[in-house]
């Protein structure tokens, strides 16, 4: 009976090991080096037992590899991953070879009909669906329009700047990533829906709740990236909800009642909802379709553009004579510390660099996964023969590592927004080798807003306060591997010194 039972149990193992191991030897067999990979934990360990962010992983066979080979073969568990090396086929896949890689792999992990909510996100849909919506929600982000909100967000500054200045009485160091979402919070709501979120209040609507539910608290999103690594084929019917219900619930009933509201008044303005009504008659939207389009300036914007600015505050603290460039540059813009229109702050070259600088150090996402959507060859460099690429395949891109590369920045580690000057920011995506927002066709849709936004929040702060770091804060630049959106480990933790009237 025990000979039995230890028999069955071996047969069972060996077949979950093979299991596990099957699709090992796949970038081998197409004459790619094939970086040893562990079962269930692939190439990326820490994804699975996380003693650091997993982009780690990804960085550290980034630079072990960059010198002798454009590209090695990975596993995600053990989805076959091409892991790119090489900046020059990097903006190949981005932007100039761009049609053969359409997709994003992320299309692979949702299904649109249990998570509602996205159904219309251009970054989880494929071919000509992506086309379609990407199309009419690029619409949306003219710069006349993205002007209009600028008054909103001047009044979302001011609310943020009197909360910093009313919670720096107490003497406790101030939550940055706190800070962050208020802010985006209730620009967004305000800006998008005409809603008031209260987010520097005593009682504000849950947004910042709801959202860490989603982004931290989610074991919907961590299934489906699990069995998106076990089972890179796996039939739409039986891909996981990813959403939280409380989720769809909250942020679904608040954008339909926005639009209900807004139907009811009758107003014809310049805003983001109402054209989000004009583009529902104009293209025959669905209410699901239209609360999708609407929840896409929430879901991309809320995490990565109050990472931003959480992570330049932190830079810009520990890098007092940086601090003092920006607020030179600042109050030779506006005297009065009155908040600099929208143009204005655009034409601000330092304050654009720390931005991209800090978004340098901490990219919000930090790796990019993409679909062969036709047969393409890349040519790499390190390599006598073109590799062929075939639809289905996958491709991940070390962002972090790029972005962390001595080649590229010297002593990466540093903040020297001076990197970005003079040309440097076009200079680098040309070269592959920055993708703070991605590049391409494909690139954040909402970028200009969220650039809009996050410059507004910082050159806001900066105007009213000296920036410093609280000792509580981490030294370095380490990741919570716990966290999927890359934020610095053990919280951003700040004090803020009123500046001269």
């Amino acid at each position: 009976m025990i000979g039995s039972l230890l028999l069955a149990v071996g047969a069972l193992a060996t077949l979950v090991y093979g299991f596990l191991v099957w699709n090992f030897g796949h970038w081998r067999g197409r004459g790619i080096k094939e970086p040893r990979a562990l079962p269930l934990l692939g190439s990326f360990p820490n994804m699975v037992w996380p003693r650091q962010h997993f982009t780690m992983d990804m960085r550290d066979l980034y630079m072990k590899y960059r010198e002798t080979d454009s590209y090695v073969g990975t596993f995600l568990l053990r989805s076959p991953k091409l892991l790119l090396l090489e900046p020059r086929l990097v903006y190949e896949v981005f932007v100039s070879a761009f049609r053969h890689f359409e997709d994003n792999d992320a299309a692979r992990m949702v299904d649109t009909g249990k998570d509602v909510l996205v159904c219309c996100n251009p970054f989880v849909l494929e071919g000509n669906e992506w086309r379609q919506q990407r199309g009419i929600f690029s619409s949306l982000l003219t710069n006349g329009r993205i002007r209009t909100t600028h008054t909103i967000m001047q009044r979302v500054c001011r609310d943020l700047c009197d909360f910093i200045a009313k919670e720096s009485i107490k003497g406790e160091p101030q939550d940055g990533m706190d800070l962050g979402l208020r802010f985006t919070g209730d620009s967004l709501f305000d800006c998008v829906l005409g809603i008031q979120a209260r987010c520097f209040s005593d009682s504000p609507l849950p947004v910042i709740r709801h959202n860490r539910e989603m982004s931290n608290e989610n074991p919907g999103l961590a299934i489906a990236g699990a069995l998106n690594g076990l089972f890179p084929r796996l039939p739409r019917w039986l891909r996981p909800k990813i959403f939280p219900r409380s989720y769809d619930r909250f942020f679904g009933d608040l954008i339909r009642q926005a639009f209900c509201l807004r139907r009811g008044q009758h107003q014809e303005r310049n805003d983001f909802i109402n054209h989000l009504l004009a583009l529902k008659r104009e293209h025959g939207l669905t209410e699901p379709q239209l609360t999708s389009h609407a929840m896409t300036f929430m879901f991309d914007g809320l995490d990565t553009t109050s990472s931003t600015i959480s992570h330049c505050l932190l830079l810009l603290g520990r890098y007092p004579e940086c601090q003092q460039r920006l607020y030179e540059e600042l109050d030779k813009a506006s005297p009065s510390k009155e908040l600099p229109d929208l143009d204005e702050l655009n034409d601000l070259p330092y304050l654009s660099a720390c931005f991209n600088e800090s978004l340098r150090i901490y990219p919000a996402g930090g790796w990019a996964s993409k679909t062969c959507t036709e047969p393409y060859k890349l040519h790499g460099s390190h390599h006598s023969q073109p590799l062929q690429m075939l639809p289905g395949d996958n491709i991940m891109i070390p962002i972090y590592g790029l972005h962390h590369d001595p080649q590229f920045y010297p002593e990466p580690e540093e903040f020297r927004p001076e990197r970005f000057l003079d040309g440097g920011l076009k200079r680098f995506k040309q070269m592959g080798v920055f993708l703070g927002f991605g590049n391409g066709p494909r690139q954040c849709v909402g970028m200009r807003l969220g650039l809009a936004q996050a410059k507004a929040a910082l050159a806001a702060i900066v105007q009213r306060f000296e920036v410093r770091v609280h000792p509580r804060t981490a030294d370095g630049l380490e990741l919570d591997p716990y966290i999927f959106v890359g934020c610095h480990r053990g919280g951003i933790w700040l004090d803020f010194v009123a500046r001269p009237v």
